[in-house]
């Protein structure tokens, strides 16, 4: 009798192998190799579901993705008014989820890559720089400063990311929250 074999939870499975070691090692603690080892199968095992590293990685970055988008409500949804805090404290490492996709960004962000894995990465950062414009305008911020607002705003978060995953007991969610609490307060006031 031939083995019966779930190639959606085989994929899934490799996927999460990924996403773990990227939050451990980083992305040179991934290959082929490395995946399969974990997974006690053969390389080639892998191979067959992401004949490249960079497919594995992308698929591995498009998990990350996707999970986080799964955490907020459809903006395209009308009856699903979701606010602004609600959303930070999805994008945000607040939790482990939050961490490993943190983790997972960071390493791809700060890494060498190919086209398809920066196509994901730019995905990624468009969402990021949708919210920021949205919180923005959502604070009253004027139509001409809501370019700079918005990378300001950017590169304030990415850093409270940086320092949460860096310095956990010091950037400890209530700490990441009061902080970004703080800053879009100075931010509304300003307006």
């Amino acid at each position: 009798m031939p083995k019966i074999v779930d190639h959606t939870a085989r994929r899934q499975a490799i996927v999460d192998v990924v996403i773990r070691r990227i939050e451990r090692e980083g992305l040179g603690g991934v290959s082929v190799r490395t995946v399969a080892r974990d997974l006690r199968v053969s390389p080639s095992a892998v191979r067959h579901y992401f004949p490249t590293s960079d497919e594995m990685l992308a698929s591995a970055l498009t998990a990350v993705r996707l999970a986080q988008a799964d955490g907020l409500p459809s903006p395209e949804n009308p009856d699903s008014r979701w606010s602004i805090r609600e959303a930070w404290e999805q994008a945000l490492p607040l939790d482990a989820r939050r961490r490993r996709e943190a983790a997972v960004w960071l390493a791809a962000m700060t890494a060498p890559s190919s086209p398809g894995i920066r196509g994901v990465l730019e995905e990624a950062n468009a969402d990021l720089d949708h919210l920021c414009r949205v919180t923005v305008e959502d604070l009253g911020c004027p139509a001409e400063a809501v370019e700079p607002e918005s990378k300001a705003l950017r590169a304030f978060t990415d850093g409270l990311a940086l320092n949460a995953l860096a310095e956990p007991a010091g950037f400890t969610p209530e700490v990441v929250l009061d902080a970004l609490d703080t800053y879009l307060a100075r931010l509304k006031s300003a307006f």
